[in-house]
């Protein structure tokens, strides 16, 4: 591993400000220095973000963006976000997050170090019990809720991500990096992808949307791996594992491990929904069904446990501050993963680790004087546990002798009054109404009440059904309702020519005819917007649901304009274009090559609505100006009055050096001698003889 001595950023002062002391860690997506704020003298942590994505504009700017949204976020269980900014130095361009100086670790390393002893002790639960698990997402969720109510969504949430303080605070880091990092297209998905997938939503993985009930359903998963050690879904490839979040539910934790109470398993299932509507709508709704579990079961409210304290090392000194003055320091950061770590972790994810040596490396040494650290602590059943699960083995055995002597009874039941009690419905349909009543009549049953509906398939005045259906087991003596046809059911389309489309369609619909939609097509004669007629037409009879075009007209139709060259007579395109069903519109301009009263050019040339406008440029030949007497004018007033005739204007002040600075002479391109009230070209070069 690279050394922390080695990293070209350490010593250097970025923006002025703050002075990196060590690298903590390095990742595919950024690196993690230690610094001090030189401006406030505080220990912080900056995240500087990878080369790739800092010479990227738009993920600078989003970047800063994110970090503004999250730095207005101020909760205790939340990474304070003190600033942002960018270091150019070097050729190279630093984009930087410089947060909250947190000491301690993660849940990640929390989560490993319950896994190792479990599997020394041979258990067969779960690293936390419920109420540890409880009482670490409660403030994980309170810090989420925070930032739901702020419109923020985390979008990552996961055990690299949660931070647990040695005074035992418990922080969630890195709000909006995630989505700062999403929204680069350049940016590499591999790394990112299979460190964060196993915690991702399944609307995440689908459609990358994400809201505060993408937020639940992470939270949901951590709760998993504390009650189980292992997140749900396990694969060789991100692929594999996004795959099981879309196709599969996440399984009851108690499935996994002993001792999970059936409320917790509800928590954790309710949370983890593939519908998002059927999850807490957000952290702060999920944190009051804990709550009320916490309450239901008696479960107490347990701290974190303290980790190992670690020989530490004094801050870098400040160039002009003498090292015996500094004194020892226990500062931890959030730091980047390598990408590619393992699952849970990828280059964005943030952990905090003791920085003793400089290079990310855990000294787990004890201090000199203090003791290992204290064992897990294991909640024992209470007794109002004891007996909830006594009474509800009781409840159970209790339900199943009903349940046996009910079985046994509808046994009896049904063997006692199935023999001759019973007949079956006769099959009436298609008769008539006063034959199938005699038919019930003489098989034992009572012609009940008659209903008349529509049918496609039974002539009218037959049955259609019974009630009870035909071939019903009934006793003999009830009553047999019938619905007798009234044929096809069949509706006139009425004419709504003329109306709106909007208009037709509801006339159409309060006729019973639902299956009406609205086209559009060209028509010459019928306006815009108005009903051309309908498809079946006016008169015919269908079905209520047939579908039923209603023909709206969109105008005139778009036509071809005639190809007109350029030099063609006026009159001539003038008549070409109305034989084309097009209105010409004249507008005159100068031209110094196109000969007068011919065409310069169609607006448009290629095509337009049938009847519509064509503007048709129309040649007025040259222009020509008249130079005005200028002489005896200053050469500047003189210039600008030419300038303004469109005529360039060249100064001669040969003659004495123009000394005066007034015209004499004004001379003109293809005239002889004085050009004064001389007609020329708009453009033509005019000489200023300046004494």
């Amino acid at each position: 591993m690279q050394t922390a001595t080695a990293d070209p950023l350490v010593g250097r002062t970025l923006e002025g400000r703050y002075r990196v002391t060590s690298r903590i860690a390095r990742g595919g997506m950024s690196t993690v220095y230690a610094a001090v704020d030189e401006r406030l003298d505080r220990d912080v942590a900056v995240k500087v973000m990878s080369a790739a994505l800092s010479a990227d504009p738009a993920f600078t700017d989003r970047f800063a963006r994110e970090a503004r949204t999250a730095a207005r976020l101020t909760h205790l269980n939340a990474v304070a976000v003190y600033d942002q900014g960018q270091d150019v130095s070097g050729g190279e361009r630093h984009v930087f997050l410089v947060m909250e100086l947190v000491e301690g670790r993660t849940l990640r390393e929390l989560i490993r170090e319950r896994l190792a002893s479990g599997e020394r002790a041979g258990a067969g639960t779960g690293p936390f019990s419920p109420a540890e698990a409880l009482s670490i997402l409660q403030p994980v969720l309170a810090a989420l809720s925070a930032a739901h109510r702020a419109g923020i969504v985390h979008r990552d949430v996961k055990p690299e991500n949660i931070l647990l303080s040695d005074d035992g605070v418990v922080k969630v880091a890195d709000f909006g990096l995630a989505r700062a990092v999403d929204a680069d297209p350049s940016s590499t998905r591999t790394g990112l992808m299979m460190g964060t997938v196993a915690y991702c939503s399944p609307e995440q993985i689908t459609s990358g949307s994400a809201d505060p009930r993408s937020d639940v359903y992470a939270a949901g998963i951590v709760l998993f791996e504390l009650l189980t050690g292992r997140p749900p879904f396990h694969g060789d490839t991100a692929m594999n594992i996004a795959y099981q979040h879309v196709h599969h539910r996440v399984p009851a934790p108690s499935s996994r491990v002993r001792g999970v109470p059936e409320q917790v398993d509800d928590l954790v299932i309710r949370a983890t929904d593939p519908d998002p509507g059927e999850r807490p709508a957000d952290a702060a709704e999920f944190l009051g069904e804990i709550g009320d579990v916490r309450r239901d079961l008696d479960l107490p409210a347990v701290a974190i446990p303290a980790r190992a304290r670690t020989q530490r090392r004094p801050r870098d000194p400040r160039p002009d501050t003498p090292t015996g003055l500094i004194g020892a320091t226990a500062a931890t950061a959030a730091i980047a993963e390598p990408i590619g770590a393992g699952p849970g972790e990828d280059g964005l994810a943030t952990q905090v680790v003791d920085r003793g040596t400089g290079s990310g490396r855990r000294d787990t040494k004890p201090v000199s004087g203090r003791g290992a650290p204290p064992p897990a602590v294991v909640i024992p059943p209470g007794q109002r546990e004891r007996e909830a699960r006594r009474r509800r083995r009781r409840r159970g055995l209790i339900i199943l002798i009903i349940v046996l002597l009910l079985g046994a009874g509808a046994g009896f039941a049904g063997w006692w009054f199935a023999a001759g009690r019973y007949s079956q419905v006769p099959d009436v349909g298609g008769r008539s109404l006063a034959a199938a009543q005699q038919q019930l009549r003489d098989a034992g049953y009572r012609p009940g009440s008659v209903t008349r509906a529509w049918s496609e398939t039974v002539p009218a005045d037959e049955i259609i059904s019974t009630t009870p259906g035909i071939g019903s087991r009934v006793e003999r003596g009830k009553t047999v309702d019938l619905t007798v046809s009234l044929g096809k059911h069949r509706i006139a389309i009425p004419d709504v020519s003329a109306q709106s489309g909007q208009a037709a369609v509801a006339a159409l619909r309060g006729r019973g005819l639902t299956g009406a939609t609205v086209k559009e097509r060209s028509d010459d004669t019928v306006p815009k917007g108005q009903v051309i007629g309908t498809d079946p037409a006016a008169g015919t009879s269908v079905k209520p649901d047939a579908p039923i075009t209603v023909w709206v007209s969109s105008g005139p139709p778009i036509i071809a304009v005639p190809q007109i060259n350029a030099g063609t007579p006026w009159t001539q395109a003038q008549q070409t274009l109305k034989n084309a069903h097009l209105n010409p519109v004249e507008q005159l301009a100068y031209s110094d090559t196109i000969p007068k009263d011919t065409v310069i050019a169609l607006d448009p040339a290629d095509q337009q609505v049938k009847f519509g406008n064509v503007t048709v440029t129309v040649s007025q030949g040259p222009e020509f100006v008249t130079i005005p007497d200028v002489r005896k004018q200053s050469s500047e007033s003189a210039s600008a009055q030419l300038t303004a005739l469109g005529l360039v204007v060249k100064l001669d002040t040969s003659f004495d050096g123009g000394l005066f600075n007034q015209v004499a002479g004004v001379r003109a391109d293809g005239i002889n001698g004085s050009a004064i009230g001389q007609k020329v070209h708009v453009g033509t070069t005019v000489t200023l003889i300046v004494v």
